[in-house]
């Protein structure tokens, strides 16, 4: 499939441009909004909702929704780059998006996830990459989440190329008070190293 630069930024423009769907319940990109399908909408959508790629078949009465504004993207940050030697190694890209919206007491409980690639460049080699996302909430001009999820994906044998799905659960935002609520992630590429632990002393 892909190996080289070129055709890797080729994909990964590809990926930036996935759909959006309507509403609190939904996934979206940049472009026009379209219809989940009567099954149940995509794997993507029924990991997010339900935990797994099919719908259960008996749910319980959902929770008081509200509308979720449109997930964006962080500056710079829809795709991350591994180079080594001059030639790219992997590229990982968001590609689709997705957020809930629940009231909780006098604050709203956000629920936001993402679908995206890894994609081998010229100089890399399957294995597992680290996918170091973060994801932040603002009310206003003020960031009132903000917190970094280190997933994973791995590209297996043969191939050059894997999706992943990540989720993000409990970023709180005050239901009241001055200013838009805002929905951000991003890659954080200072989130690629797991954090070393200090030692306590006994």
């Amino acid at each position: 499939m892909i190996r080289s630069v070129s055709r890797v930024l080729r994909l990964a423009a590809l990926l930036g441009s996935a759909g959006l769907l309507a509403g609190c319940n939904t996934f979206g990109g940049s472009t026009e909004p379209q219809a989940a399908s009567a099954s149940g909408g995509s794997s993507f959508m029924n990991i997010f909702r339900y935990g797994g790629t099919t719908v259960p078949p008996s749910m319980n009465p959902p929770e008081e929704e509200i509308d979720c504004p449109s997930v964006q993207i962080l500056d710079g940050a829809a795709a991350l780059r591994q180079e080594a030697g001059g030639d790219v190694r992997s590229q990982l890209s968001i590609g689709q998006t997705a957020r809930e919206c629940r009231v909780v007491g006098n604050q709203i409980s956000i629920k936001v996830g993402l679908e995206g690639a890894a994609v081998l460049g010229a100089g890399g080699s399957p294995g597992t990459y680290v996918a170091p996302i973060r994801f932040v909430v603002k009310k206003g001009d003020k960031v009132v989440s903000s917190v970094l999820q280190r997933g994973s994906v791995t590209i297996p044998q043969g191939d050059v190329r894997a999706s992943f799905v990540m989720v993000q659960e409990g970023l709180m935002a005050p239901k009241d008070g001055p200013g838009d609520l805002e929905i951000y992630i991003g890659f954080d590429p200072q989130g690629r190293s797991a954090p070393v632990k200090k030692r306590t002393r006994g």
